[in-house]
């Protein structure tokens, strides 16, 4: 039988529900579309709030959503702040739903 590491697992639990509810609200699925598909390299609130026909504040919110999930990493240009993508952090939330999604589908094959 295996035997699970259930403080380790409830940590990346924790991390990968974080990354999920970031994710799961359509103006922020949609910017981080359009940082992957290089329609745009880094975005500002200002330009957020454009694209996505909100208002600054809320564009604000959505992007601290994504810091926090560390989606994001913001860098100050002037007097903006610009965010583009973590690369540490996407390729360890990627390790953790590969190896979460390789579990599923094992226990998949098996049942089969």
């Amino acid at each position: 039988m295996l035997k699970v590491n259930t403080e380790h697992c409830c940590d990346i639990s924790q991390e990968l529900e974080e990354l999920f509810k970031a994710l799961a609200n359509i103006n922020r699925l949609l910017l981080v579309y359009s940082l992957a598909s290089g329609e745009i390299e880094k975005v500002n609130v200002s330009q957020m709030a454009e694209m996505m026909g909100v208002t600054q504040p809320a564009a604000s919110q959505h992007l601290k959503v994504l810091k926090t999930a560390e989606i994001l990493i913001a860098q100050k240009k002037g007097n903006n702040i610009y965010y583009t993508f973590n690369k540490n952090s996407m390729v360890k939330h990627k390790k953790r739903i590969d190896f979460l999604f390789g579990c599923v589908l094992t226990k998949c094959d098996s049942l089969e």
